[in-house]
């Protein structure tokens, strides 16, 4: 199984294959850098709910907030070493959703009204960390979700254990969102409606 997924990894790419895996990164590094010079008012929507009001803080989900970076960045490595066609498809895709999302936070930005987080303990301190770096801008659709749902997706295409536990953790992130009040519920639907749409555009244009 190693050597199989080995010769569909990277190592094996010759040609445009490997110039376009490797462009990739960078594209992926500068795409993600857009972010905060968009992440400011004023806002054109306010998208909370009854529900989102009803919702508690929940501070414990700080920990598989913050992990998105990591949780991509992992798993971005792991397909390209060992099903580089993926990662590509990966990639492409989110890539396009960062620039969808751009376009609404650009034209249509929205908001989110944050509480303060009064708590002592040490996920109240993470929660606080993140209000801190991350204006309540930028909110829909939710970039957490939908990536996370990318990342998802792609470990189904990979390994369906692996997609599993990919699923389950994604499920936490998501529910992080509304759970950490950076994202309202409306927030959410579009990241899933997003990733789901664009991974389903590039699986079939890209037949990875």
């Amino acid at each position: 199984m190693a050597t199989t997924w080995s010769r569909r990894g990277i190592l094996a790419e010759r040609g445009w294959g490997l110039i376009v895996s490797l462009l990739l990164i960078p594209a992926i590094l500068g795409t993600n850098l857009i972010y905060d010079g968009l992440n400011h008012g004023p806002n054109r929507i306010f998208l909370e709910s009854p529900l989102d009001r009803a919702l508690p803080v929940v501070p414990i989900f700080a920990i598989p907030y913050v992990s998105l970076i990591p949780y991509i960045g992992v798993s971005l490595l792991a397909f390209l070493f060992l099903r580089v066609r993926v990662y590509r498809s990966a990639a492409i895709t989110m890539i396009i959703v960062w620039f969808i999302s751009y376009a609404f936070y650009c034209f249509l930005q929205s908001y989110i009204a944050r509480p303060a987080i009064t708590g002592t303990d040490p996920f109240s301190g993470i929660i606080r960390s993140i209000y801190a770096s991350d204006h309540p801008y930028n909110d829909f659709p939710s970039l957490h979700t939908s990536l996370s749902t990318i990342i998802a997706i792609q470990w189904w295409r990979v390994d369906r254990r692996v997609g599993i536990a990919a699923t389950i953790w994604t499920v936490l992130i998501v529910m992080s969102t509304v759970l950490v009040k950076q994202h309202y519920l409306a927030d959410v639907a579009g990241g899933l409606v997003l990733a789901g749409g664009v991974s389903w555009v590039v699986i079939r244009a890209t037949r990875g």
